[in-house]
């Protein structure tokens, strides 16, 4: 069976030598071993590993691919692999699907705060910082009360506090928890 560890190894090899063109091979190879997979290593997650290794590769149109492969496989992968697809679609110059993508992974109405991260820091990352600052702060109110653990919702509202920071917002109640977060996590 193939186990995180075995992932684990090639992204850690990739990270050494800067073969990720070589890793996001072997990790499709290994997603199309299908009798070998087992939670929490899928099929889906491993097409996203790939399609991460495509990106480090600098490769957006690989990644799409692999992403796209990991969301039409449909099994299990936490995030929803999507919202990696976003990511790439942003990063590769199509804003109007990631657009798209976007509201479907709107009305979708998740309780998992790495969705919400995600799409939010692709959004920051090519500078949409007002709607980057839409999906950290629906993140939130959407997770608040899901089984989540608590610093995965701070972790929603530092990112919001950052873009607020960078918009030039003033600082709100939310900004706040941010803080008393931040401050918890100091390293005297």
């Amino acid at each position: 069976m193939i186990t995180d560890e075995d992932v684990e190894e090639i992204v850690y090899q990739a990270a050494g030598d800067s073969d990720h063109r070589g890793a996001a091979t072997r990790l499709e190879a290994l997603a199309d071993r299908t009798t070998e997979h087992s939670d929490p290593v899928t099929r889906a997650s491993l097409f996203v590993d790939a399609g991460s290794q495509w990106g480090l590769a600098d490769d957006w149109s690989e990644a799409i691919r692999c992403y796209r492969a990991a969301v039409a496989d449909g099994s299990d992968c936490s995030p929803d692999p999507r919202v990696w697809l976003h990511d790439a679609l942003l990063r590769d110059g199509q804003p109007e699907e990631a657009a798209r993508l976007r509201l479907e992974l709107r009305s979708a109405r998740s309780n998992d705060p790495g969705v919400y991260e995600a799409v939010a820091e692709s959004l920051e990352h090519v500078d949409a910082l007002t709607e980057a600052h839409t999906w950290f702060t629906m993140g939130y109110h959407r997770c608040e009360n899901a089984p989540v653990p608590d610093f995965l919702l701070d972790l929603l509202l530092v990112g919001r506090r950052r873009v607020r920071t960078r918009l030039g917002h003033p600082c709100d109640d939310l900004d706040r928890i941010a803080e008393e977060y931040l401050n918890s996590t100091a390293i005297d």
